[in-house]
């Protein structure tokens, strides 16, 4: 077995809210490295969003603080404000709450809490704490919370250190805003002290930060603010250990010019580092140097972080990492190794990585080095930017929350992948183990369901009934996370995935001005527009195909699997590596409209940087790239492109600094590709219309509408033409023994179903796209959390319970002939299927099923019409009836208009893979937006569609396709290369037809093999209500290949005979969606047989088409694809019949039925 692999990069959607801005939040880690969001929503409620994996969106919401309300007699609780600590070691956290009810606030603690998953399941433990301070100021007897600060100290006399500040009067008859700051003691008595300071404090004016110096036992409180029109930074202990009644000493450390911000990190000791932004950028106090008039470092001076605001930091991982604004509200970071905070050498350079952020908060990832970000965008949701700890790139998503709103829907750019798992012989292999991993810890939706996958964390996955996966991964960038995917029980199965694999191959298209000056973006209505706009100049255009062909150069030699070029003679850390060869260089601006121009003499580029006095920077790609983006262009001087001790680099001279980055990895070399496409002004949305796949709505909507209505007139005159069915087919099986003894003069044509099934594996017509499947994978994911108003209750007669008995009386009574010929079935042809040759197939299969079992089929059959006759129409408005889905419900009514119908589910999911499949084979749509189409949408019967269809000249019938219930459907993938005239209607159709009949078999494997766990549980009758509603659709797909051959006016028997079987397979589907039998377990027991009887009788005239033509191959290998698939339905009663104990689901392998599925799926497409 191998595994194949497709990826496209296209939009996708999830039922799901995206989190919303929220008044204040903060995050931490969990032990796998995952994130929890705590958050004040706008409803005044403390909410803890974590990231769980296994789930449908990747998150899950608590409401954390509504339950105080049953402390408090049931009077309404407001969260007002929190503070979060966790302890670095445990990865424990701890809350901080201020509540408000009515005109009072509380203080609630929550200390120690485990953060595991049985931990959140019983909730956050509150204790309440009283104020209790007898020596009170006076008007505090209301107390008013201004703000709560929590900070956790290992090795600290008390690790959760936590004050509070309250306003010393109401605010109302306070208009100083003076403030009273307390530390709390829990487990003290009394638990509220108060801080005494040397100064006052007003609401407003101050910052204030939590830590601990070296030399005290207990944490304190660095406040900064303007105290008496002076800048003042003071650190004063929680309380003075040695004499408690005593006020602490405080500290007044000095401040450098412009202080704006503080913030403190704690390191593994409990020590606290100190960081102070001023006008010329960062400062640093070590934890045993901050007394009075104690002096600052300065570690970081550059203009990214000079006068910032808002500062946060964290020692985690073996890094000390510190974020903030500057004051365009650019958000920055820079980190050095944890233990080296006061080198200035060991800093990384600040890199500006996210404009127009409101609010922010990050962790340093303990367990893997890197930071995880949560910002607040102006204009937009929080986004979580996660640095790839393998390649150093950002990668951005949102936070995606269950609802149970089916009209909720999140759209998001991304890169879905589809594997499939297949034998030698082309064959899709379900329910096989699939071990999915990734070079770097990645956010993926795997079958709909959210991982985090990494190369020490791997996710075992089966296959599904059509042999498939489905990944996707969110991004905006082309430089994402690659997979590996090994089949469990495979040697040497494993296989490297690169998502963005065929979206860069068509990027490296681009080798020169004039292929860029081509390359078009293809709207989704349609339109086409350049892809690079015509303002940018000749000059511009010429250096970005040369620096993209550079790239591809690159590229090419870095590892397939997405990680980083190792080479042993260079080293990271290298600060003034010796260059060996210059590549290219690039003018990032001359002052002029030209934002890219080929340097003419790239040595003398190099060599300009080379003489700049101060060491080159290094940075990782992702973080140089991003800072490009976010600086004034005209500050770039040059870019060098150098190969130096094997490795390729970008140097990059900004002002008169140069930064340089090794370009080790795909990640690195495709940040640079999209920095250059925005250089020459190309939009992101353009790269990615250009690059990956764009559905245009209006051609499949097209598609979609002239499905619907072929399938609805057919469905009408399948009810008109109930009452002569009898009749046709008795006529139709006259003559039955000379039928079957013609089966054994049929030639041979010596192509055996394995040699089909192989030579089918190499054709690629687009069947096995991740978008053809767009709409099935929705369907599969959505549909049992479906809702409709539909119900059959009250329709059917005291006859249909006699009916049903005299069907089982007949079924009983023949059960040991069909027991035979399931035996006869399995060793004579499924054992050896691949071996044998269409012919030897048919000449075998008469003798098998011969007169007498025939004979029982039809008696089933006609006797079953009397239930159909009773229920059919009613339930053929089950067609028209309303149906709720998340995803494709909201997504219908956006594109159409209209709400989703049964019949709209199906015809629309099989509209997409039709005109994708359609476009690549002829060029264009099937259906453009013309007369003959509007005619084709409005026909009001059959006979008007035949008019439009009917074939110019003579056509040959088409084979016909019986349609069993259950686990085995026909799966036609045929293709054609010839052009199809645009005015031959019906040649149009029959090659839709096929694809249609594609559809219908992945729709009725993924049903079927749903409906096994009640099978197997004997419980066929509590299959629930959507699965058997929906294979009425389904059937209609199934049977497209036969319901376009009614079109013709042929009077061949053969297509006869298949007219009148296929139009009683879907009546009898009808009948099965019936809420009067769906749950009736003796009706249970006797649809299989009916199954199985139009099976049987439906293989006569199937085998009887290529008795009459087989002048072709393709006569033979269609043919054989649905004489196999009427083959399959014969074991129905066998494997669906609870009441019989012969071969359970579990021998089903056994059998051979999952053997004719995937074969028939490979077969159909020669």
């Amino acid at each position: 077995m191998r595994i194949s692999v497709q990826s496209e990069w296209m939009k996708s959607q999830k039922q799901a809210d995206v989190m919303a801005p929220t008044e204040n939040f903060s995050v931490v880690q969990t032990p796998t490295g995952d994130s929890i969001f705590f958050s004040l929503g706008t409803d005044n409620v403390l909410y803890a969003t974590r990231e769980v994996r296994a789930n449908s969106t990747g998150w899950t919401r608590l409401d954390l603080s509504s339950r105080l309300s049953s402390n408090q007699g049931g009077a309404t609780v407001k969260a007002k404000a929190f503070a979060l600590a966790q302890n670095i070691d445990t990865l424990a956290f701890d809350l901080a709450l201020a509540v408000t009810i009515g005109n009072t606030d509380y203080l609630y603690l929550s200390l120690g809490n485990p953060n595991t998953d049985a931990s959140f399941a019983k909730g956050v433990q509150w204790t309440k704490v009283p104020f209790d301070d007898s020596s009170k100021p006076s008007g505090t007897s209301s107390l008013t919370i201004a703000d709560v600060y929590l900070v956790n100290l290992p090795n600290a006399a008390q690790a959760q250190t936590c004050f509070v500040d309250i306003w010393r009067s109401p605010p109302a008859s306070n208009p100083l805003k003076l403030l009273d700051r307390y530390y709390i003691l829990p487990n003290g008595s009394p638990r509220w002290h108060l801080h005494q300071l040397p100064i006052d404090l007003a609401a407003g004016s101050i910052t204030s930060c939590l830590g601990r110096r070296s030399k005290d036992l207990v944490g304190g409180i660095y406040t900064y603010g303007t105290i008496g029109g002076t800048p003042e930074l003071i650190y004063v202990p929680q309380y003075n250990v040695f004499r408690p009644n005593v006020p602490p000493s405080p500290a007044r450390l000095a401040i450098p010019a412009g202080t704006q911000s503080i913030a403190t990190s704690i390191d593994p000791d409990g020590h606290s580092h100190l960081f102070v932004s001023a006008s010329d950028g960062l400062f640093y106090f070590t934890p045993d140097d901050q007394d009075d008039d104690s002096a600052g470092v300065a570690i970081v001076i550059s203009s990214t972080v000079a006068s910032a605001s808002e500062l946060s930091a964290m020692t985690a991982g073996g890094f000390t990492v510190v974020w903030g604004f500057n004051p365009q509200r650019t958000l920055f970071y820079t980190k050095c190794h944890a233990g080296s905070e006061s080198d200035p050498s060991a800093w990384s350079a600040p890199i500006p990585l996210v404009s127009n952020v409101e609010s922010y908060s990050f962790y340093a990832n303990k367990s893997a080095g890197n930071s995880v970000l949560f910002a607040h965008i102006s204009g937009q949701q929080i986004a979580q930017l996660t640095q790839d700890r393998v390649t150093g790139n950002w990668i951005k998503r949102q936070i995606l929350l269950p609802t149970t709103d089916v009209s909720h829907m999140v759209e998001f750019n991304g890169f879905t992948t589809r594997l499939e798992v297949i034998d030698d012989n082309g064959l899709q292999q379900k329910d096989v183990d699939v071990v999915l991993s990734a070079t770097s810890p990645v956010s993926v939706f795997v079958n709909d369901v959210y991982y985090v996958l990494s190369k020490a964390v791997s996710v075992t996955v089966k296959s599904d009934a059509t042999g498939a996966i489905t990944m996707i991964q969110q991004s905006d960038s082309l430089a994402v996370v690659f997979y590996q995917a090994t089949i469990a029980k495979a040697a040497n199965s494993t296989v490297s995935i690169n998502p963005a694999a065929k979206a860069l191959a068509k990027l490296y298209t681009i080798k020169d001005k004039e292929s860029l000056n081509n390359a078009q973006v293809t709207r989704s209505d349609g339109t086409v527009q350049p892809l690079v706009p015509s303002s940018v100049p000749d000059g511009d255009r010429q250096a970005a195909a040369a620096a993209l062909q550079q790239f591809a150069q690159i590229s090419s030699g870095l590892p397939a699997d997405g990680s980083r070029q190792v080479n042993p003679v260079i080293s990271r850390a290298t600060s003034t590596p010796v260059p060996r060869k210059v590549l290219m260089a690039l003018s990032a601006s001359n002052g002029t409209d030209s934002q890219l121009q080929l340097h003419p003499q790239p040595a003398a580029a190099h060599a300009k940087m080379l003489a700049i006095s101060v060491p080159p920077i290094l940075v990782e790609a992702g973080d140089l790239f991003a800072k490009l983006g976010k600086t004034l262009e005209a500050a770039i001087k040059s870019l060098v492109f150098k190969i130096v001790n094997g490795i390729h680099e970008v140097w990059v001279q900004i002002g008169n600094v140069v930064y340089r980055a090794l370009l080790d990895c795909v990640a690195a070399i495709v940040r640079a590709a999209e920095w250059v496409f925005d250089k020459i002004k190309v939009l992101v949305e353009d790269l990615i219309a250009f690059l990956g796949f764009l559905f245009m709505w209006k051609d499949i909507v097209r598609t979609h509408l002239v499905i619907k209505n072929v399938f609805k007139q057919f469905g009408r005159k399948a009810v008109a033409g109930i009452g002569n069915a009898e009749t046709a087919v008795a006529k139709g099986l006259d003559g039955l023994q000379t039928k079957l003894n013609a089966w054994a003069g049929i030639p041979d044509s010596q192509l055996t179903i394995g040699s089909s099934a192989a030579q089918a594996n190499s054709t690629n017509n687009g069947a096995s796209s991740p978008q053809a499947h767009w709409g099935m994978e929705h369907a599969k994911s959505n549909l049992p959390n479906s809702t409709t108003s539909f119900s059959t209750a009250g329709t059917g007669s005291s006859i249909i319970d006699k009916v049903i008995a005299d069907i089982q009386g007949l079924a009983t009574d023949e059960y040991a002939a069909l027991k035979t010929a399931v035996d006869n079935l399995q060793s004579q042809i499924m054992g050896p299927l691949l071996t044998l040759t269409p012919a030897q197939i048919f000449q075998r299969l008469a003798a098998i099923i011969g007169g007498t079992l025939i004979q029982t089929a039809k008696n089933v059959v006609v006797k079953s019409l009397d239930i159909i006759k009773i229920l059919v129409d009613a339930l053929f408005k089950l067609l028209d009836a309303p149906i709720s889905i998340p995803v494709l419900s909201p997504f219908y009514k956006q594109i159409t208009g209209s709400d989703l119908s049964f019949l709209d589910v199906m015809c629309f999911v099989a509209a997409i893979p039709v005109t994708i499949i359609y476009k690549i084979v002829t060029g264009a749509a099937p259906f453009p937006d013309n007369a003959t189409t509007s005619a084709l949408t409005s026909a009001k019967d059959f006979a008007a569609l035949k008019t439009i269809v009917k074939p110019k000249r003579p056509a040959p019938s088409p084979a016909p396709a019986p349609r069993p219930q259950g686990v085995m459907v026909h799966m036609a993938t045929a293709t054609t290369s010839a052009a199809v005239d645009p005015e031959d209607v019906y040649k149009k159709f029959t090659i839709i037809g096929q694809y249609l009949g594609m559809v219908g078999s992945w729709a009725t494997m993924a049903f079927s093999f749903a409906q096994i766990p009640f099978v197997d549980a004997g419980l066929k009758e509590l299959v629930p209500s959507w699965m058997t509603r929906i294979a009425v659709p389904t059937t209609l797909l199934a049977l497209s290949p036969f319901i376009i051959g009614a079109f013709t006016d042929s009077e061949n028997w053969d297509v006869i005979m298949t007219d009148v079987v296929i139009s009683l397979q879907f009546l009898k589907t009808c009948v099965d969606a019936s809420d009067v039998l769906g749950k009736n377990h003796l009706y249970g027991k006797v649809s299989p047989y009916i199954d199985a009887g139009l099976c049987v009788i439906g293989l006569v005239p199937t085998i009887g088409y290529i008795v009459r033509s087989h002048e072709k191959p393709s006569d033979y290998v269609g043919t054989m694809a649905v004489a196999l698939n009427g083959l399959s339905g014969v074991p129905s009663p066998v494997i669906w019949n609870s009441a019989i104990d012969f071969l359970t689901m579990s021998h089903l392998p056994k059998f051979g039925t999952t053997k004719i599925m995937r074969t028939v799926s490979i077969v159909s497409a020669i």
